[in-house]
């Protein structure tokens, strides 16, 4: 039975039936720049036969920082060898740049110049991409104080300290960096402080491992030491 009103005309701005990004009124459902259409957009893009890294910001400028993280840092979560510091050192200048509070990425002209093997490089991302995906699925809009300006900033600080142990040359000690930056580059890119939040704790395991190793090696190349000289 009509109750006299008219008819309720408006758009239906909900988010599809079984689709979690959080509250569309607050949040403007979709989001802009999903991490699974990132990577899709990268391996869709016409690369030459190799990739420069400045190339690679041009490709992703426009998708700020986060974007960059992502990409660089799956080759060294898989791993890919030889890619470490290749993709470690870029990180950490990105590092530098949002704690700065910088709006897009820069790399110097010799960093910028840096090759990396196209097919190896697709591969890799290619690989990566149904992980992505099922991560994604957990990826909504909260905890907003962790990807505001302010904490953003911070996090420059924390990538910086990951990147650098992740360049360094030691067995075993790529993945676990790896993994918080790009747990840390998943929370910016969908602005889930839940993410980044996950993003510091892998980072300081990450920290406590990789130092582990070090320690280890130092105990061992001691003893290597008394043994030949004692």
């Amino acid at each position: 039975m009509s109750d006299g009103r008219p008819p309720d005309t408006s758009p239906d701005l909900r988010p599809p039936e079984g689709v979690d990004r959080g509250d569309a009124a607050t949040t403007g459902f979709p989001p802009v720049n999903p991490a699974s259409a990132v990577l899709d957009d990268f391996l869709n893009h016409d690369h030459g036969a190799r990739i420069a890294l400045g190339d690679l910001v041009g490709i992703l400028g426009d998708r700020a920082f986060g974007a960059l993280l992502l990409i660089l840092s799956i080759p060294n979560i898989l791993p890919v060898p030889g890619l470490s510091t290749a993709t470690g050192l870029p990180m950490l200048l990105i590092g530098a740049q949002i704690a700065a509070g910088r709006d897009r990425p820069w790399l110097p002209r010799r960093l910028a110049a840096l090759t990396l093997d196209r097919d190896a490089f697709l591969r890799v991302i290619a690989k990566a991409k149904p992980h992505v995906d099922r991560l994604e699925r957990h990826l909504r809009p909260r905890l907003p104080a962790m990807t505001a300006p302010t904490a953003e900033r911070l996090l420059g600080v924390a990538v910086m300290i990951l990147a650098g142990i992740l360049a360094l040359p030691i067995v075993f000690g790529n993945q676990p960096p790896a993994f918080a930056i790009a747990l840390i580059a998943l929370g910016l890119i969908e602005k889930d402080g839940a993410f980044v939040v996950a993003g510091l704790i892998a980072g300081l395991i990450a920290i406590v491992i990789v130092a582990a190793v070090l320690f280890g090696f130092g105990q061992a190349g001691m003893l290597i030491f008394h043994k030949l000289f004692s």
